[in-house]
């Protein structure tokens, strides 16, 4: 199930750089169905009226690593929660939530509309 974030309810914060994204069980990078290079960066998202704002990482398609610093404020474009499932090794069903943005910019570097 794909499901669209309003993100100007939430605000995203950089905590690290993008690392490519790296296949499942494998060393080579992962890339989207044009083929294009997957990176994902890891963030943390406040305003969401917890407690502590949770941790997660963000992929995006990119043809260079985006130039992302700790710390940084990002805008995504087209910011999309992706659930998923599986099952591992053992036979047992794994399940769990991706998110995925179309860009993702600093802040103060935000690309024109």
């Amino acid at each position: 199930m794909r499901l669209p974030i309003d993100t100007t309810k939430v605000t995203l914060l950089a905590i690290g750089v993008a690392q490519p994204q790296i296949e499942y069980r494998g060393t080579a990078h992962k890339t989207d169905a044009s083929g294009t290079p997957l990176y994902r960066i890891p963030i943390v998202l406040g305003g969401m009226g917890e407690r502590t704002d949770p941790t997660t990482t963000v992929t995006v398609a990119s043809i260079e690593p985006p130039t992302i610093r700790s710390g940084d404020a990002l805008v995504a474009t087209n910011l999309i929660a992706n659930t998923w499932t599986m099952r591992d090794a053992n036979g047992r069903d794994r399940s769990g939530v991706t998110l995925r943005a179309d860009r993702i910019d600093t802040a103060t570097n935000k690309a024109p509309r």
